[in-house]
């Protein structure tokens, strides 16, 4: 009888998984279902609800999509190591014949796994891919030329949602269809994902109705493009960047906070007394997120991962329709670092044809990324 394993962070289950699960169950006549809940995994971010909760969760998602669904706490159990190479072993012994259900973005990163020959040795790689991550039957033949062993590619395509996308949702107050029923349940009735709750609420009476809306386009565009390309930058800090990357851009006034002198009066000063107001008025301590704030308008030399998030999701995000936008948008959703480069790139093309001076850490990276793009303005 076969078992199909299920493994992931499940923060929170979403329904896409369970379209998933099922599909799997039904392709290859499973009676059992295991879910493999992560406990620390070794390459994401960390979880945003504890272990038990999660398992709790993922209980009442895939409840009823076998005849018999369990939710393992192996990982808990182990406490550390828990990569797949290891634990399909153990799952092996516990359950007997075993294929391992894995995501579409999980084969287009299995090259940063540990041991994958290992994985694809032990059992059968069943895959459910999903819009967005790149070509399944592509990447299976890759895998299985490089790697060896058996990948199936399930007659499957999911839709675009995440659980970073979930996430987001409901940390935002937005209601969310995404889920199951009896999951969201839970989540109100134990008041889950609602950490912001009360900043949220507070920048939305600081903005107006249609930069709050660019807002939420912004924090949804860096949580899918953290994801998508697998940047493993902590959740709460791309949403926290996210959220506040604007939150003085209709609060101009200086309030006796240190920002730079040739940034008052410009356009750029809101990045700078963006940072202040995020420390003043919401408590954020965090170097990394000030700094994704203060610079996510001019850039700067030798961004960070997350400043490039931030700067780059601000200006692809989703409320920008005008072109050539969606051209960028797509570049960016091919190559994170390509995608960068040509918003980087575009933007200093048109404060050129604007004419005037660019404001200098602009040109300064511009000079550090784009040096031959400088050197064609004489720079």
């Amino acid at each position: 009888m076969h078992t199909v394993i299920y493994g992931g962070a499940f923060d929170p289950p979403h329904s896409e998984h369970v379209k998933a699960l099922k599909c799997a169950v039904e392709t290859f006549g499973a009676k059992r279902a295991v879910i493999l809940p992560t406990y620390l995994p070794p390459h994401k971010s960390r979880g945003f609800l504890d272990f038990d909760t999660r398992a709790e969760l993922a209980r009442a998602a895939f409840d009823g999509v076998a005849d018999e669904v369990i939710v393992d706490d192996a990982e808990k159990v182990r406490g550390k190591d828990n990569f797949s190479y290891l634990l399909l072993p153990e799952m092996k012994k516990k359950y007997g014949d075993i294929v391992y259900l894995i995501g579409g973005d999980s084969l287009r990163d299995i090259g940063g796994w540990r041991h994958p020959e290992r994985v694809l040795a032990e059992c059968t790689v069943a895959v459910a891919p999903r819009k967005g991550c790149g070509d399944a039957e592509g990447e299976m033949r890759d895998a299985i030329e490089k790697y060896g062993g058996n990948i199936v590619v399930l007659d499957f395509m999911g839709g675009d949602v995440s659980s970073g996308r979930v996430k987001a949702s409901l940390l935002l107050g937005e209601k969310c269809e995404d889920i199951p029923p009896r999951v969201a349940e839970i989540i109100a009735r134990r008041g889950l994902y609602r950490d912001y709750a009360e900043d949220v609420e507070k920048l939305r009476g600081m903005e107006t109705e249609e930069l709050f809306a660019h807002t939420e386009a912004a924090v949804m565009r860096a949580v899918d493009l953290n994801s998508r390309h697998n940047l493993k930058q902590d959740f709460r800090r791309v949403f926290v960047a996210a959220l506040l990357h604007d939150n003085a851009k209709q609060r101009p006034s200086l309030d006796g906070l240190d920002v730079p002198k040739d940034s008052v009066g410009t356009p750029v000063l809101h990045q700078f007394l963006g940072a202040e107001k995020a420390r003043r008025d919401f408590g954020v301590t965090d170097g990394g997120v000030l700094d994704a704030i203060r610079y996510h308008t001019t850039a700067k030399p030798d961004m960070t991962v997350l400043e490039k998030l931030i700067y780059t999701a601000d200006s692809t995000s989703y409320d920008r329709d005008y072109a050539p936008i969606p051209e960028l948008r797509a570049e960016v959703d091919a190559d994170f670092e390509g995608g960068f480069l040509a918003v980087l790139g575009y933007t200093y093309r048109k404060l050129k044809a604007k004419g005037g001076a660019v404001y200098p850490l602009t040109e300064s990276a511009v000079k550090f990324y784009l040096p031959e793009l400088a050197a064609e303005y004489g720079e």
